[in-house]
């Protein structure tokens, strides 16, 4: 609440903003997340969901019919570290009892998610996208999946 008081935001408009933070609503999915999970998830690969985020993001997954296909959630307000530190993709590695060089790590701030290149994971990082309504790229994913098992 700080920041929206540093901006000059009256107490009742700054909750209502913050409130609306917690709103599934409020973090559409890229067109593509979807199809990418489901993709994903019918070759038996196992996914976590690794998050810096405030909430919990579980009943997001839900509302999109996605719980299903998340093995794990790693959220560092369950956890008390955020990333870049190692300890969050570890914690992530553990939840889906393997080793970091067997996993694959998506995300799209180096700054943040390179801590999993630290960690010893192969990291792919996707450039930020400012709108939901377009696709994430993520057929890269898929194309390295299919790659690998070619």
């Amino acid at each position: 609440m700080l920041w929206f008081d540093t901006a000059g935001l009256d107490d009742e408009f700054a909750s209502v903003l913050y409130s609306l933070d917690f709103e599934p609503e409020s973090h559409p999915f890229f067109t593509d997340v979807a199809d990418t999970l489901r993709a994903i998830h019918v070759r038996g690969i196992a996914i976590s969901v690794v998050s810096d985020i405030h909430f919990d993001l579980r009943p997001e997954f839900e509302d999109a019919g996605l719980a299903d296909l998340i093995d794990s959630y790693v959220l560092s307000f369950e956890h008390g570290v955020q990333k870049p530190h190692a300890e969050i993709f570890r914690i992530a590695a553990d939840s889906l009892a393997l080793h970091a060089d067997e996993l694959l790590m998506v995300g799209d701030r180096a700054s943040h998610d390179g801590g999993a290149v630290a960690f010893g994971i192969t990291t792919l990082l996707l450039p930020p996208l400012r709108t939901a309504d377009a696709p994430r790229n993520l057929g890269i994913v898929l194309a390295m999946l299919e790659g690998a098992h070619a």
